[in-house]
């Protein structure tokens, strides 16, 4: 029994010694809200435990078993619109995803100037993201990116963009007068029913994923 207990409590301290704690950078992570998303990701990765963030340094920890692919780590949280920073790699923002990948997803502009109909512009089946943007508008391009790498990790969601110009159209009046929308970035979204869930404006990923999320709810009652 003794010799058992030896040999058991040796494979544990194995075990723990080959076990990695890894800390690096998330972009993106600019408030406390952020946090549970990046937790939730990290902890659905198969091999991944104890996953920590402190959104402060806008860093995570998590702990690794030896000889685990940290590039499925990376993976995932660029799909959920986050971007990792390993120890010894410069720090970059998120970048644009090729053109051929975002043909792939189900997105929709309309820069005509007109008003959209808006039910007549949604994804039956999936959550739709309508966003009134501006080519001038340096977060709605920030917002853009962020929304197509989500959109590859999840495929029941659309996007649909609706370019307002320079506040000098219809599709402006609409955001503006139907909508009250105040700034930009806007983005109104829908549920997989069709019905709306919430807007969001400013464009902060924490308050988008949470908007998704509710939606994503909402259909499954």
């Amino acid at each position: 029994m003794k010799r058992l207990l030896a040999i058991l409590l040796f494979a544990g301290a194995a075990t723990a010694a080959s076990a990695e704690t890894f800390t690096f950078t998330v972009v993106g992570m600019d408030c406390a809200a952020c946090g549970p998303p990046i937790v939730r990701t990290l902890a659905a990765i198969d091999g991944v435990k104890n996953a920590k963030v402190d959104w402060k340094s806008q860093t995570a920890t998590v702990e690794l078993p030896s000889s685990f692919d940290k590039q499925k780590i990376r993976t995932a949280l660029t799909n959920a619109g986050f971007e990792s920073v390993f120890p010894g790699e410069q720090r970059k923002e998120i970048e644009a995803l090729p053109e051929e990948i975002v043909r792939t997803l189900d997105i929709i502009e309309y820069n005509d100037g007109r008003r959209v109909d808006v039910a007549s512009v949604l994804s039956s089946g999936k959550i739709t993201i309508v966003d009134f943007y501006g080519e001038w508008c340096g977060p709605c391009r920030v917002l853009e990116t962020r929304l197509q790498h989500l959109m590859r990790g999840k495929k029941n969601l659309a996007l649909r963009r609706v370019d307002i110009g320079k506040w000098d159209n219809e599709a402006a009046k609409q955001a503006t007068r139907k909508f009250h929308a105040e700034a930009l970035p806007y983005i109104r979204v829908y549920d997989a029913n069709g019905k709306f869930t919430g807007s969001v404006t400013g464009g902060m990923w924490d308050e988008v994923l949470a908007m998704i999320a509710k939606a994503s709810s909402k259909a499954e009652r």
